[in-house]
């Protein structure tokens, strides 16, 4: 079955309506794994979204709906309407945007930043912790690949955590605060694809934005301490920003492990590598 009419039987069964009713506008870029279609259903827009291979394995469905129904009064999201948390499918109502990974994101950062501030000075308690160690625990348990340079750092990473990290506060994170999870529209940001939001400290979302290029994180870094970051406090986002490469790493190979290379025509082995590479700089920098 094609993704379109794939789309189309799903969301037909979420909306209750006819196939033919289901008209499908375009597939939205972003996510490698998901499918995220803007369709319309008598008159109306929205986002549907299914989940591809492995792709229940890294979130928790219950801790997403609960999350998505913890912020809304925030207004930073677009409207769900429909989510099956068996299997992670999810329909929104459609916000007309450009993401943000289309246009020059240096104009737009005192918007990321204001969004963020709104969720991160919240009064609103996620429902869960990111459980930061649990988690890379959890997500090697699906490769039971652990390289000699994976295994230091991330000893390194554990000692820095407890020494420097553990103690600090925490508040209501995206924690995959992203360009591409990030639509300008006519009055405001929207935060979008809150798989992994829970309890972690603010720096994680700020290194989050620097996914493409880690200069990127420190710019919005100034932007939202609305002053010139100290080197501990850019080591900070350095610190969570290795976090993230160990992490992904991770999940590179475990899509490389499944055939998703090969699928997708994307060479996931050697992501991995360059996540690995990236968590060594990073450290390195930490301590330099």
């Amino acid at each position: 079955m094609d993704h379109n009419q794939l789309i189309k039987e799903r969301a037909a069964q979420a909306f209750q309506v006819k196939e033919e009713e289901v008209i499908i506008i375009n597939r939205l870029m972003g996510g490698m794994s998901h499918l995220t279609y803007h369709i319309q259903i008598k008159g109306i827009d929205y986002t549907y979204r299914v989940i591809g291979t492995d792709g229940n394995l890294f979130v928790n469905r219950d801790i997403e709906k609960q999350n998505l129904d913890i912020i809304k009064p925030l207004g930073l999201n677009n409207e769900t309407v429909y989510f099956d948390t068996h299997t992670g499918e999810k329909a929104a109502k459609y916000v007309e945007g450009t993401v943000l990974t289309q246009l020059d994101f240096r104009l737009y950062l005192p918007m990321v930043s204001n969004a963020l501030k709104t969720l991160h000075h919240s009064t609103l308690q996620p429902a869960s912790d990111y459980g930061l160690i649990e988690r890379l625990n959890l997500y090697e348990s699906f490769t039971n690949i652990k390289s000699p340079l994976y295994v230091s750092l991330k000893e390194a990473w554990i000692n820095l955590y407890q020494h420097e990290h553990a103690h600090k506060p925490k508040v209501f994170c995206h924690n995959d605060a992203q360009r591409s999870n990030m639509v300008v529209a006519s009055d405001k940001l929207y935060l979008l694809d809150w798989e992994y939001a829970g309890l972690n400290e603010f720096y994680y979302d700020i290194a989050s934005f620097g996914n493409v290029d880690f200069n990127d994180a420190l710019a919005l870094l100034d932007v939202y301490l609305e002053r010139k970051a100290t080197k501990e406090e850019q080591d900070s986002v350095r610190f969570y920003r290795m976090f993230q490469a160990l992490q992904w790493h991770q999940v590179a190979l475990r899509k490389d492990m499944v055939g998703l290379s090969e699928v997708l025509h994307f060479d996931f082995k050697m992501l991995s590598e360059k996540y690995l590479n990236l968590a060594q700089t990073l450290y390195q920098q930490i301590k330099g």
